[in-house]
């Protein structure tokens, strides 16, 4: 009996411990009401900024951001989720305060860091004006707009893994103020470093100076999304997508407007140009093809989209077995959390899906 007590008493401890190893806190900020000499522990006890929650955060933390506009510069360097209120209320100001690596976020190397429901803005910096990511991030529903680099990736430069999903990134620029030779890659959207990692999901890159997408090398898979009206001033980048190594894969996309691509792209099929720089070839692309887009605005949902318009030759387009996302899974809803496919293709028993980021709710 004693020995079975024992054995029992070991296991509660047991058991007491791997709890309180796994435990963990969720912090609150509120810029309105919150204060940073508060416990951060409750709505009502919030803290005021981000950045005092990340520095009582311990890593594997979820910080909970209320509606209202925090100029602050960020630094994250522990595993953290930041979960914001909507990307159209949680705004993150960099203030165009100078910040030589990430104007408005700067992830450590080894951090995992997801954030989801948050503006980027006015960020300035020597690369990644709106954020330099070194470790591993997920972006949900988020923007990064109106950033600014004096070098390159005038939105977001990706040195780690980053993954995208239902996010808008538009309206960032590079200066060209580095030398005629380094000028030739910049990327103001997104640039993705050598053997770095990017994966966009259902998401728009649109009115970015100097590029949506450069990638150095690394693998770059694109599904479902929209990139569109990126200007290319610099010599040998594609307006849309540049790269001079690594692997670009894109599925279900929509390119459209300035010098859609430079380099090899690898189509995995029913993706739409408004050009023939890309050279799709695979069954369901389309070339030289105007894909119809609506203006870069709010259309529901979190983020901005670009509609399609009845007529547009990107409507029910997409993948008749079904549309994914870049690991195979099947989508269910596009960018703005409408149904994908739409209710009338569902009672016809399709499968398929519109091209791009937006799904057209009537055909």
């Amino acid at each position: 009996m004693k020995g079975k007590l024992t054995s029992f008493l070991f296991a509660v401890l047991v058991l007491a411990l791997a709890s309180t190893a796994m435990a963990t806190t969720t912090w609150q900020v509120n810029g309105v009401t919150g204060s940073d000499s508060n416990n951060c522990l409750s709505t009502t006890t919030a803290c005021k900024t981000i950045g005092h929650a990340i520095s009582l955060a311990a890593s594997g933390d979820t910080i909970r951001v209320a509606s209202a506009t925090y100029t602050e510069n960020l630094s994250i360097g522990k595993n953290l989720k930041i979960l914001g209120s909507g990307a159209k209320t949680t705004i993150v100001d960099g203030g165009a305060v100078f910040i030589a690596q990430g104007g408005v976020v700067f992830i450590s190397s080894g951090a995992h860091v997801t954030l989801s429901g948050m503006t980027f803005r006015h960020g300035v910096a020597l690369a990644g004006g709106g954020i330099w990511n070194f470790g591993t991030l997920a972006l949900n529903r988020s923007a990064i707009t109106g950033n600014l680099a004096k070098g390159s990736a005038g939105g977001l430069f990706n040195v780690g893994t980053a993954t995208i999903n239902a996010s808008t990134i538009s309206g960032n620029v590079v200066l060209d103020l580095c030398g005629p030779v380094e000028c030739d890659k910049v990327g103001a959207g997104i640039e993705n470093d050598d053997g770095s990692n990017l994966v966009v999901n259902n998401s728009t890159i649109s009115a970015n100076a100097d590029g949506a997408i450069l990638s150095l090398g690394g693998l770059v898979i694109i599904s479902n999304s929209t990139i569109a009206g990126n200007a290319s001033t610099s010599t040998g980048n594609g307006g849309g997508i540049a790269m001079s190594s690594g692997t670009v894969i894109l599925q279900n996309a929509v390119l459209a407007n300035t010098g859609n691509c430079f380099g090899t792209i690898t189509s995995k099929g029913h993706n739409l140009s408004s050009d023939k720089t890309c050279n799709f070839s695979v069954p369901g692309d389309m070339n030289n093809t105007d894909p119809m887009l609506g203006p870069l605005q709010y259309n529901g949902g979190p983020t901005q989209t670009m509609a399609l318009p009845s007529g547009s030759p990107a409507v029910d387009a997409g993948n008749p077995a079904g549309c994914t996302d870049g690991s195979g899974h099947l989508l269910k809803t596009d960018q703005r959390g409408a149904p994908r496919p739409d209710a009338e293709d569902v009672a016809e028993g399709k499968l398929g899906c519109d091209i791009g980021a937006y799904e057209r709710q009537s055909d």
